[in-house]
């Protein structure tokens, strides 16, 4: 078998144990992380932790471990952000640690290091998005086109497959979820069926974000597909037989897993699923501010500085319309200079 690149947690020396487990419960005025922080936290340290290892140094945070680490993610095959997140993740432990304030600056340097190579880096979704271009729009068309099919489909199998892909592009066209949180929705729990339509009440797995109202009546026919199917009968019904069981589910009602869903998402769209997050920036960006904050409740981002990092035609748009003001502008005065130059 193979080793993991990584340490398993079980396997931490005790101190560094304690320090994930404050992570999770940290002391007042300390941010708690989400649970998807933490083992990201997890992995990235416990590589640090694999590395020393292997080195035969002892299992601590000292210079020798930190170069030895550096120089084996610098020959690995990895992006500079996934360098920057590993590195992350032993600044954030041996800042629980108490780890010498002087040699955490050194941490943060390297940081920094990978964060400018990261940001000169053309990333891989910018480059997608130019061979394949793609708006919400296209992907609300693509499902309707997918509830089409269903409607038409003899095989109940494959039936299912196309309403539970519509339902999900449709949703993601207008609600950019995490794929982690969208495959979590269970029926009468984090999302609902009322006289009005279908509302949505969940915690962000990754940021502890509550997405919580009503959602747009326009989603109401796909979610209720998933209810019936094509069958004919009423959605109250189905509706109270499916409480408790997973939205997007196999026929046993057991949890479709995220790979299928973004899968199914990539074989309609050309992309992974979470360009839509890098979509919902976009399409809000020439609102200006008010565009901007929208578009952060809607993805759940809890900053500002998260936001920007999903943008990518954002600045273009912005800088289409301020070119279309200044020439509404410089036409105004022109008109007025002119007609200035006529009555002379």
């Amino acid at each position: 078998m193979r080793e993991s690149k990584a340490l398993p947690l079980h396997e931490f020396p005790r101190p560094f144990q304690r320090a994930i487990k404050r992570l999770d419960t940290p002391r007042r005025g300390r941010r708690r992380y989400s649970e998807a922080t933490i083992k990201s936290t997890v992995q990235g340290f416990g590589q640090y932790l694999r590395v020393v290892q292997k080195a035969g140094l002892p299992l601590e945070l000292s210079s020798e471990g930190l170069g030895e680490f550096i120089d084996n993610l610098d020959v690995r095959n990895l992006k500079s952000s996934t360098r920057l997140s590993y590195l992350t993740a032993v600044q954030a432990v041996a800042k629980e640690t108490d780890y010498p304030a002087a040699k955490r600056r050194i941490i943060l340097e390297d940081c920094e290091i990978y964060r400018a190579e990261m940001l000169r880096e053309v990333p891989e979704k910018v480059r997608n998005l130019a061979a394949r271009p793609i708006s919400l729009q296209d992907i609300a068309q693509k499902a309707v086109t997918l509830r089409d099919k269903a409607r038409s489909a003899q095989s109940s199998n494959r039936r299912r497959t196309y309403y539970q892909r519509s339902a999900f592009l449709a949703m993601l066209s207008l609600l950019p979820l995490r794929i982690s949180d969208a495959n979590s929705l269970v029926v009468g729990e984090g999302i609902q069926r009322g006289d009005v339509g279908w509302s949505l009440k969940i915690v962000s797995q990754k940021t502890g974000y509550r997405h919580n109202g009503l959602l747009h009546h326009s989603l109401t026919a796909y979610f209720d597909d998933l209810l019936l199917f094509g069958h004919e009968g009423s959605w109250e019904m189905a509706y109270r037989q499916r409480i408790g069981t997973p939205l997007f589910g196999s026929e046993c009602n057991e949890f479709l897993s995220c790979r299928t869903l973004a899968v199914g998402f990539k074989a309609v769209t050309g992309h992974s699923p979470h360009i839509v997050r890098t979509l919902v920036h976009d399409a809000l960006a020439d609102r200006g501010t008010y565009g901007t904050d929208l578009a952060r409740v809607l993805c759940g981002h809890r900053s500002i500085q998260i936001s920007q990092h999903y943008q990518v035609y954002a600045e273009r748009y912005r800088a289409e319309k301020a070119q279309k003001l200044l020439g509404v502008i410089q036409q105004d005065v022109l008109s007025r200079s002119n007609l200035m130059v006529e009555k002379v």
